[in-house]
């Protein structure tokens, strides 16, 4: 069923009160920006790396798998494109719409975690670019934040379904809405620990701990590379 936009956004940001139409769904804008980093972080490291001999094997197997998708996203672009704005604009809360989101988002979990190997054998290859490492980090940092925020709305919901929700966020009202998961996501990169979001389950509280280690994981690489950029001046 359509929504208008303003009641979308109301939705999401709390707001409540009459809107006007067109509609609009907020998941279809979250999968084309994190496509958006996505694509920009593969573009740019399939352009700094290649024609690089690197020392590191497994570090060639990375580039060659991130220039393989990149590849292969030019002939799947246009129908991503074409489900993004069907996303948008349609209701995806059910059916095959459904499904394909669930599909995407799992996607895009798994892109994140072969990220994070490669940003982490980055570390180690000094054949490439000095930059490269802190330009794929500032991709990444905010596309892994969407990933988590979606990951925990899109968990939540399904849980929310069947009376019982896996995590609690620190909210004013009792109904979390999409931008509070997101927020819950990135207030994690300003505190020592994700304060914002707890688990109500082993499983919830492990995922939690999850995003925990990747944010450091992220924090860590920036510092060293940081690090590493002063001293060689």
């Amino acid at each position: 069923m359509k929504r208008p936009i303003a009641e979308v956004l109301g939705d999401f940001f709390g707001i409540k009160g009459k809107v006007a139409k067109p509609s609009l769904n907020w998941e279809g804008v979250y999968f084309i920006a994190v496509g958006t980093f996505l694509l920009f972080q593969e573009y740019f490291l399939t352009v700094d790396i290649s024609g690089v001999i690197s020392d590191y094997h497994f570090l060639d197997l990375y580039a060659h798998l991130t220039s393989s998708i990149l590849i292969a996203n030019r002939f799947l672009a246009a129908p991503l494109l074409a489900f993004f704005v069907f996303a948008t604009f349609r209701d995806t809360s059910s059916g095959p719409p459904r499904r394909v989101c669930d599909f995407l988002g799992f996607y895009y979990f798994l892109r994140m975690v072969t990220l994070l190997i490669g940003l982490n054998l980055l570390v180690f290859d000094v054949t490439s670019s000095r930059f490269l490492l802190i330009t794929q980090l500032l991709f990444f940092l905010p596309y892994a934040l969407l990933v988590w925020g979606w990951v925990y709305w899109r968990l939540d919901t399904n849980a929310g379904r069947k009376q019982r929700q896996l995590f609690r966020l620190d909210i004013e009202g009792e109904n979390a809405r999409p931008v509070d998961y997101l927020l819950a996501s990135f207030s994690s990169v300003f505190s020592a620990s994700i304060s914002s979001i707890k688990g109500r389950s082993a499983r919830a509280k492990a995922l939690i701990l999850l995003h925990g280690i990747v944010i450091f994981d992220v924090m860590g690489l920036t510092l060293s590379r940081a690090v590493a950029l002063v001293q060689t001046k």
